[in-house]
């Protein structure tokens, strides 16, 4: 079985001491990877729901690579009634439910790729990760 690269392990960590009291779950890819869950991370206006759970996979190169797309709940809505902006949220996506690659959970992709000369290897993931949910929120 596949363990967990050096990179990905320390993010991994980072990741569970900031989400401290969040249920994280993690999975192993086959190269070293990680699929990654966390639940119930708070939303609240502009959203109907109060949070939702946010799904990422970082790849055997973490953290020299940038982490990308991101994942949501699947019925995200907006208290307003206004359409989700698309581009960059998309419905009608699915990431792994439990970090398998068996089973999936319905999701809405969050399409947040950097663009500035490759920024992201100065940018941890647990950094990219909390911009997106900023992004998110201010939506």
């Amino acid at each position: 079985m596949a363990e967990f690269k050096a990179g990905v392990a320390a993010t991994l960590l980072a990741i569970q001491k900031h989400f401290t009291g969040h249920q994280v779950t993690t999975r192993v890819t086959p190269t070293g990877g990680a699929h990654v869950i966390i639940e119930d991370v708070p939303l609240g206006p502009p959203y109907r729901q109060a949070s939702t759970w946010i799904g990422f996979h970082l790849s055997d190169a973490c953290p020299y690579d940038d982490t990308y797309p991101f994942y949501v709940r699947d019925d995200l809505s907006r208290i307003d009634g206004a359409v989700l902006r698309a581009p960059p949220l998309h419905g009608g996506q699915t990431f792994p439910a439990d970090g398998s690659t068996t089973e999936t959970r319905p999701a809405v992709m969050v399409s947040r790729r950097q663009r500035d000369q490759g920024s992201f290897a100065f940018e941890s993931p647990l950094l990219k990760l909390l911009k997106v949910l900023k992004w998110i929120k201010e939506q």
